[in-house]
């Protein structure tokens, strides 16, 4: 015994860890305790509150029970304390039920024989319960059933229109119905009852009569006895029906000034309407593809004068509205009308609507009709006319040089822009200009302008540094694409995916693979996921470079990762298998272009196709092709399709077949159809 006592005291933790171990269980059980007690005092009070509102309601349907318990001696006072009759003791709720229901504490004394002696009936005598309204609970729902009861069989927004007053009963009057539900107001929780009075109130009419206008207010009453009827149209929508109503007129006639005047204010019918309604329902024309009746409500407006006279924004919405030539034409004349009105000097109408919110719209509407010439001369109009340009403007205007091709004019707006006080040369407008001389495919131009930057003090973003990388790979200056690319990354801009193809198509332009390679290698290194294009690029470099089995390789890692390959990408493809004599799997991947990933085709590829065939000796396979081209495609082909097929021909003594393909590209020339694009772009029939 000593010795299993002297061994449980060694293997025993000595005594401050022991005293530390069941502090540590002490406070354990402490916080225990209390979280269950907390829980308790909260499951408690919620049974509390849930009882209280239960017994609001007995406790005033047994309001006569007391009073005649009372009477007849039970020692009941008014609130039911101590009376052999009371069922249970009313909580605090229904104490204040008490003082809500339609009988007050003074009366309910007076109903007391024993403590109102000045009563004028006897106390023996009992007397009956003041009429009391259909008692109201905190759910909105009568006296009556349990709380599962009263909700049973309703939904979520039920429920909620229930709570807020809507199930009274219909039979109530409006005085009563008040009282109800000045009684659910008062019985709500502190929380709700700012909601509940507001829509209490909200329902009540104003006095001022303001907010809505009559029709809607109208609409509102009616809203309750057909749920189905559909809202009152704004004025700018019945205009706009009003003038769809109007037939179209025929080519070259206009609708008549008394017809629309019919639309937009009939006769006998009063409406309230501004030019701003007027400028909506242009627009909403226009959207709508009727600008014949948007500008026959213009011309409407010019004729009227006075608070319907247009404003800038009605010849904004009327430009806006306009998308074919003839519509544009009609545009382009209204502008022209106003620049002739306006007299240098002097202020009137004409001139206060020489601005640029009208300007940029109908550089915008031009712009559409493919007219550079139209809207570069509305931008220098602002200029005759001493009008300060802004940044819309600009924007407008180079957009559409841009579009356009027009380099020359573009450096000069960039130039005026850097001239113009107030304006400053935005990021959006130098790449605008860039895009300029790249679509003019003037590229070492557009480079140099790009290393000038400084000069126009601009802050570049993304989209820039994307056009200036761009530019200097197309321009062969490579050094130049690199030093902004790494600029870019040692900034705080995002570099993505897009942003190493910009690199990758310069080196790949020139035929530069191991370019191309090293910066595929950092685009893996920066964990970004490579696309169809970069994959374009890395096969363009292959293909110009000479590198063929490297191409294998590239188009293998692309099948693996699930990427959809495009026209491009598959022409350069299939001119690399060509070139090492592989014309059956040119061939397999042309007939997955057509059957499996349905990617279209153009000269270009059928070209390259062609070419497979050719190396490969395949002549009759080459000419077959060419009755493809044009049978499943309904493409042309073009100068290099009859070169190639031609000289193949000639080698492989096919001299008839030869001086047939000759007589068919000469007629095709002399027709104006023979296209000289490598790609064939445009060469469908």
């Amino acid at each position: 015994m000593a010795l299993s006592r002297a061994m449980a005291r060694s293997l025993a933790p000595p005594r401050g860890d022991a005293q530390h171990h069941r502090a540590c269980v002490r406070s354990r059980r402490t916080a225990v305790v209390a979280r269950s007690r907390a829980w308790r005092r909260s499951v408690d009070s919620r049974e509390h509150m849930r009882s209280a509102f239960d017994e609001d309601a007995d406790d005033d349907d047994d309001a006569g029970d007391v009073g005649r318990a009372s009477r007849d001696g039970g020692g009941a006072d008014a609130y039911g304390r101590g009376g052999t009759t009371s069922r249970r003791r009313p909580s605090v709720s229904s104490a204040y039920g008490v003082a809500r229901s339609g009988v007050g504490v003074n009366e309910r004394e007076r109903s007391d024989g024993s403590r109102n002696a000045s009563s004028s009936v006897p106390p023996a005598t009992p007397i009956a319960p003041s009429p009391q309204p259909q008692q109201r609970y905190y759910d909105g729902s009568s006296a009556g059933g349990g709380r599962g009861a009263r909700t049973a069989g309703m939904n979520r927004r039920q429920k909620y229109v229930m709570a807020r007053g809507a199930g009274a009963a219909s039979t109530t009057t409006h005085r009563e119905k008040r009282t109800v539900e000045g009684e659910m107001d008062l019985r709500a929780t502190k929380s709700s009852h700012g909601a509940v009075a507001r829509h209490i109130n909200a329902q009540k009419p104003s006095a001022r009569g303001g907010g809505r206008s009559a029709g809607q207010q109208q609409y509102n009453a009616q809203q309750q006895h057909n749920p189905q009827q559909k809202p009152p149209l704004r004025a700018g929508e019945r205009i706009v029906l009003a003038m769809e109503s109007i037939e179209t007129p025929a080519a070259g006639e206009r609708i008549a000034w008394d017809v629309v005047g019919a639309a937009v204010n009939p006769q006998g019918v009063q409406f309230k309407f501004s030019t701003s309604t007027l400028n909506f329902a242009i627009k909403e024309l226009g959207e709508r593809g009727s600008f014949d009746r948007a500008y026959a409500l213009y011309l409407w407006m010019s004729r009227k004068r006075g608070r319907f006279a247009p404003n800038e924004f009605t010849y904004v919405a009327l430009a806006g509205a306009a998308q074919t030539s003839n519509h544009v034409r009609m545009v382009q004349s209204l502008w022209r009308k106003l620049i002739e009105d306006t007299i240098d000097g002097e202020e009137n109408a004409s001139t206060t609507l020489v601005c640029n919110e009208i300007a940029s719209a109908v550089i915008a509407a031009l712009n559409r009709a493919s007219d550079w010439s139209g809207a570069y001369q509305v931008f220098k109009d602002m200029r005759e006319k001493g009008k300060a340009r802004n940044l819309y403007t600009y924007t407008a205007v180079l957009t559409a040089l841009r579009d356009e091709a027009k380099a020359d004019e573009a450096m000069a707006v960039l130039n005026d822009m850097r001239a113009e006080p107030g304006v400053q040369p935005t990021s959006l407008a130098f790449a605008l200009t860039l895009s300029a001389f790249d679509n003019s495919r003037r590229w070492i131009e557009g480079n140099a302008l790009a290393m000038r930057i400084k000069q126009y003090d601009v802050r570049p973003d993304t989209t820039l540094m994307h056009a200036i990388i761009t530019m200097a790979g197309r321009a062969g200056d490579m050094a130049h694409a690199s030093d902004v690319f790494n600029a870019m990354r040692q900034s705080t801009m995002i570099v993505t995916t897009y942003t190493f193809n910009a690199l990758l198509g310069g080196y790949a332009r020139y035929g530069d693979w191991d370019g191309c390679v090293e910066v595929y290698d950092e685009m893996k290194r920066s964990r970004l996921q490579p696309d169809s294009y970069t994959f374009t690029q890395l096969i363009s470099a292959a293909e110009r470079s000479g590198e063929y089995v490297a191409a294998d390789g590239v188009w293998a890692e692309m099948l693996r990762a699930r990427i959809i390959p495009h026209t491009v990408m598959c022409g350069a493809y299939i001119h690399c298998l060509g070139c090492q004599s592989r014309d059956l799997e040119a061939e397999a991947v042309m007939e997955k272009m057509r059957n499996f990933w349905d990617v279209p085709r153009n000269a270009a590829v059928y070209n390259a196709l062609i070419g497979a065939h050719v190396r490969s000796g395949e002549v009759t396979r080459a000419l077959s092709v060419l009755e493809e081209m044009q049978r499943i495609d309904g493409l042309m082909p073009t100068e290099i399709t009859f070169a190639v097929l031609i000289r193949a021909c000639q080698e492989s003594a096919l001299t008839k077949r030869a001086a047939d393909l000759e007589s068919m590209r000469d007629s095709l020339a002399n027709a104006g159809q023979l296209v000289q694009d490598l790609s064939g772009a445009g060469s469908s029939m």
